[in-house]
């Protein structure tokens, strides 16, 4: 295919588009507006959702904390009042020795 200077200056010229620059830039701007803001909007949407998991991660560790204090709490109690129990039914066999007066 060989096309001499003239014919490819005259296809140049015939495929050169005529372009209206301000509406090309209004279309640009009004695009990319639009997908600034959806984009914003989701950011805006998924943040609120971590927060949200993140409250209730929160509040779950706190309450499993809270549990435990109480689980041991219970437990200390409980050795507590089996401690008194065996002294209490120590004291009468250290005070009994066997001897009669």
């Amino acid at each position: 295919m060989n096309l001499s200077e003239d014919e490819l200056k005259l296809m140049w010229q015939e495929t050169k588009p005529i372009v209206n620059e301000e509406e090309e830039l209004k279309k640009v701007l009004n695009k990319s507006s639009n997908t600034t803001a959806a984009k914003d909007v989701t950011g805006l949407f998924f943040g609120w959702i971590w927060v949200v998991f993140l409250g209730f991660g929160a509040s779950m560790y706190s309450a499993k904390r809270k549990l435990d204090l109480h689980k041991k709490t219970q437990l200390k109690n409980k050795t507590e009042i089996n401690q008194q129990g065996e002294a209490k039914l120590a004291a009468p066999l250290s005070n009994n020795t066997g001897d009669k007066k």
